[in-house]
């Protein structure tokens, strides 16, 4: 486990969208450098019984003070047991991953299935591509300047305003260079597969993770496959938001309702 709060939900949970009634919960993990505050902006946008919330990883935002994990399993470890530990069987939980976050979003599933007897009723995964095909390429070894060119030339992101101020891109630069470390030492084989059902998303404009490679999800589950390609590139969920979540909610729903 990587220290800090272990399996405390409150230190390991954010909470972006509860409701008195849920229907359904979603887990919504970010990609590599960023925090669960990436995806504030989409709970006005969640259906009336939903509820949204994002894992809390270490060495960033307000948990800069802890340690990175030693590896994406062990974070994954944590999650799952905070997952565990916080949010209640009786609500329908969704698990949805962007980049290194589908990665991450898997494992987690392989551990809530297989540890805690949950059934979450989705894993969607967006823009990685699949367990067994991650490539390997050495981003966290490239000096600072490289580094962000790498990701810059993904596609617009979040955090790209932030980079460009030095005192931020100093808080900034050790969580994306860890996360790749995370992503890149991660194994690649042999895949565990989930029995959720996976829906795979592709940006058109993705040249890091396009639709050829996204197809390779189908190898990650006995639950059913399916994939869709929207506008955009590589961060295209934060510039195409609304049309992600049209078409992620209503099978969402309809699994739930299943």
């Amino acid at each position: 486990m990587s220290g800090a709060g272990r399996a405390d939900p409150a230190q390991w949970l954010r909470a972006h969208r509860t409701v008195a009634d849920p229907a359904v919960r979603v887990l919504c993990f970010p990609h590599a450098g960023a925090g669960p505050g990436v995806y504030r902006p989409w709970a006005q946008d969640m259906p009336p019984r939903t509820e949204l919330w994002a894992p809390r990883y270490p060495g960033r935002e307000d948990r800069l003070a802890h340690r990175f994990a030693h590896s994406l399993a062990e974070l994954a470890d944590d999650i799952a047991a905070a997952v565990a530990a916080g949010l209640g069987r009786e609500v329908p939980l969704a698990l949805f991953g962007h980049s290194m976050g589908a990665v991450l979003a898997h494992e987690v599933t392989v551990r809530l299935e297989s540890a805690y007897g949950f059934r979450p009723v989705l894993l969607a995964v967006s823009a990685c591509e699949g367990p067994l095909h991650v490539s390997h390429t050495g981003l966290h070894l490239l000096d600072d300047e490289d580094l962000l060119a790498r990701t810059a030339g993904m596609g617009i992101q979040p955090q790209a305003e932030a980079y460009a101020d030095p005192e931020l891109r100093e808080l900034l630069l050790p969580a994306l260079r860890d996360d790749c470390r995370l992503l890149e030492n991660h194994p690649t084989g042999p895949v565990a597969r989930v029995r959720a059902p996976v829906l795979a998303f592709a940006g058109r404009d993705d040249r890091a993770s396009p639709r050829a490679l996204m197809e390779s999800w189908a190898e990650a589950t006995t639950g059913g496959f399916r994939l869709l390609e929207l506008p955009g590139d590589h961060f295209y969920l934060f510039s195409h938001t609304k049309e992600l979540l049209s078409e992620l909610m209503p099978v969402l729903s309809g699994e739930a309702r299943a």
